[in-house]
């Protein structure tokens, strides 16, 4: 008797400390809950997602790794050129709607699409809410997509083995967007002109100072969100900016990467002036090329450095007689060029095209990126697939439709 009663008390000793938790662990997942910040308008609902390559080709080469100090070089086979895409299909699906690829530009990623530096919605599920399949891709030699890091080690070889006009011909100049290179590429500047940023001080569009633009025509951007760590140097390498400090500390500076595509060869093409491709607009093109052909026909939306690349990819599928499977082309702060690409004006008589510019060049993750988001997805609506008969369409979007100015 004496051991059951014990057994009894246990039990319920047991429920009472199981029901005092329970309160506990509300607050706290409810503390947890205010901690978390939503990315997303609401909730997002999709049949399908995931992520897969196209494009590569096999390079044997001796380089591939770095030999121990008691092995000789040997034979390697690598993947070079490939590119990573990564999509989401929506359950509801506009009608007759192909789906989106999206291309970022120089020193950028596929993550510049998938929400912005002060943690909302970017435009990768936003068009997925609207309906449209979304496909994003790492350009061929960046990010995901890899690089080919044989030409490193074979110039460092070469360097060594004392031939420096070989090696250092081989060894590739990454390009990349600094920090303060961003900010005074599309949000103030570094004054006074001349200095560096030791001993000059980042000034932003509409403050005191700023000569580039009226006073209060702020950039219509996140330059709020920092990270407390970088604006007080902890870690931090090398000498100390002048400052501010905070303007030195943007979250979004993190996205920004080395250009490694120059580890990639290039190309030549008999109808492009000039005739030598660079690597960055041999393989991405290429890829894309492979990726619409695989989706059966899309609408591929550029961005800066990648415009370019979206008209060698153009050539690409005229030369393979693809052409009609391109459905639309954007060209979002782009850089473009007929002549470059070997194209002509008549090659887009049957492509809708729109060709976007705006205040500054991240329009994608500025504070008014969805309502730029709409300009592209209304020109959508109104020009894919073609409304006139014989299909032409010459509409440009201008830039006014796209300014608006951020509260200070």
């Amino acid at each position: 008797m004496e051991h059951e009663n014990r057994v009894t008390r246990k039990i319920a000793f047991g429920l009472l400390v199981s029901i005092l938790l329970l309160p506990l662990a509300g607050n706290l997942a409810a503390q947890e809950a205010q901690k978390m910040k939503k990315f997303l308008t609401k909730p997002l609902v999709i049949e399908d997602q995931g992520s897969f390559f196209v494009g590569g080709v096999p390079k044997v080469t001796n380089y591939a790794i770095v030999p121990a100090a008691d092995q000789k070089p040997s034979p390697n086979q690598i993947i070079i050129g490939q590119m990573y895409v990564q999509f989401e299909i929506p359950v509801n699906k506009k009608r007759n709607a192909p789906p989106v690829i999206m291309v970022h530009g120089s020193s950028h990623t596929a993550v510049c699409l998938e929400s912005t530096p002060d943690g909302r919605e970017g435009w990768y599920p936003y068009f997925v809410r609207k309906g449209l399949s979304t496909y994003l891709v790492d350009q061929a030699g960046r990010g995901r997509s890899g690089f080919d890091e044989s030409v490193i080690h074979e110039a460092a070889v070469m360097l060594k083995n004392g031939d420096i006009q070989r090696g250092t011909a081989l060894m590739p100049a990454f390009g990349r967007i600094s920090d303060n290179t961003a900010w005074t590429n599309w949000f103030g500047q570094l004054l006074p002109p001349g200095s560096t940023i030791l001993d000059g001080t980042l000034v932003r569009h509409g403050d005191p100072g700023d000569a580039q633009h009226s006073e209060h025509y702020f950039p219509a951007y996140p330059i709020s969100t920092v990270d407390q760590n970088v604006v007080s140097r902890t870690g931090a390498i090398g000498g100390v900016p002048k400052g501010p400090d905070d303007y030195f500390a943007l979250e979004y500076y993190k996205q920004l990467v080395p250009n490694a595509e120059v580890t990639l060869p290039g190309s030549t093409c008999a109808a492009c002036d000039p005739t030598t491709i660079s690597p960055a607009n041999t393989w991405t093109p290429q890829d894309l090329a492979l990726l619409v052909e695989k989706l059966g026909g899309a609408i591929v939306a550029t961005h800066s450095q990648s415009g370019l690349m979206g008209h060698h990819m153009v050539r690409i599928l005229k030369e393979r007689g693809h052409l009609d499977m391109l459905k639309g082309l954007v060209t979002i702060e782009g850089s473009c060029s007929l002549s470059n690409s070997g194209l002509k004006a008549e090659d887009f008589d049957n492509i809708p095209y729109l060709a976007l510019k705006g205040d500054y060049n991240m329009m994608m993750l500025g504070t008014n990126n969805l309502e730029v988001a709409d300009v592209i997805l209304n020109w959508v609506d109104t020009n894919i697939p073609p409304r006139n008969k014989n299909g032409k369409n010459k509409e440009l979007i201008s830039s006014a439709s796209t300014r608006k100015v951020a509260s200070k």
